[in-house]
């Protein structure tokens, strides 16, 4: 049974979403047996209109926190929200959570430690949502006959427009693969390069970026005559171009 403490902290969570216009649920189950999930809960996981996904693990006493049981930081961003009480003794915190977790205290939320982006996958990414979107629909099932029509019409209200979000998440995931498998494969097919790929061309685009930065990306003057440093290709009858003419690295200072 949830403490009184527990239950201020979701409603906490709750308002928050409700100001950064998130669609949020407590005690959501991750995944599906089918692979290898759905034995794992996370306290409070909330999604806004970008699909940013938040995951929340709420801990009111120095025992929770110290509990064998997993902590469930799956998201973008990732939280340990605690109590005044539990924030007052002082624990190592860095002993119970990863270093990209953020902190926040008490029913105003107030921030100990920013989160940090993780990096998750695209895969991760459906699960949660997913996951997120069955637990909000059981919510949903369990207030049918509740005689508070008030939290029914809400909770019908915020699954509808989950299912939305959804639905234009996964279209746009769909048009960006698309674009860049389509992008590569005439890029290729233009340049008669079987190798190229964007992950590599934004690779070598940072690195170029980051010398010219440095100032190390410009023509140099070699035996009477500018060259490239990146292939030492000669500028083309001495004009120094923006862009080398044989590679195409960035030259502008």
């Amino acid at each position: 049974m949830k403490t009184k403490e527990t239950k201020l902290l979701e409603e906490a969570l709750d308002d928050l979403g409700k100001k950064k216009r998130e669609y949020g649920c407590e005690e959501v189950t991750i995944g599906f047996k089918n692979n290898g999930h759905g034995d794992e809960i996370v306290d409070y996981m909330s999604m806004d209109a970008k699909g940013i996904i938040r995951c929340y693990e709420l801990k009111v006493a120095l025992a929770d926190l110290k509990t064998d049981n997993k902590k469930s930081f799956y998201g973008d961003y990732n939280y340990l929200v605690v109590s005044k009480s539990l924030y007052a003794k002082n624990p190592v915190w860095e002993n119970y959570i990863p270093p990209y977790c953020g902190i926040l205290v008490g029913e105003e939320l107030s921030v100990k430690k920013q989160a940090k982006k993780k990096s998750i996958s695209e895969e991760t990414r459906t699960m949660l949502k997913d996951s997120l979107l069955r637990s909000v629909f059981w919510k949903y099932e369990n207030y049918k006959d509740a005689k508070d029509l008030t939290k029914y019409r809400q909770l019908e209200k915020k699954l509808t427009d989950i299912e939305k979000q959804f639905v234009e998440s996964q279209r746009e995931t769909e048009r960006i693969v698309w674009t860049y498998k389509d992008y590569e494969f005439w890029y290729r097919k233009n340049h008669n390069d079987a190798h190229f790929s964007i992950e590599n061309q934004a690779k070598e685009e940072r690195k170029q970026c980051t010398e010219r930065k440095k100032g190390t990306l410009t023509w140099c003057f070699e035996g009477g005559r500018y060259v490239c440093p990146k292939c030492h290709g000669e500028a083309i009858a001495g004009v120094c171009s923006a862009y080398c003419p044989h590679c195409g690295c960035d030259l502008r200072k």
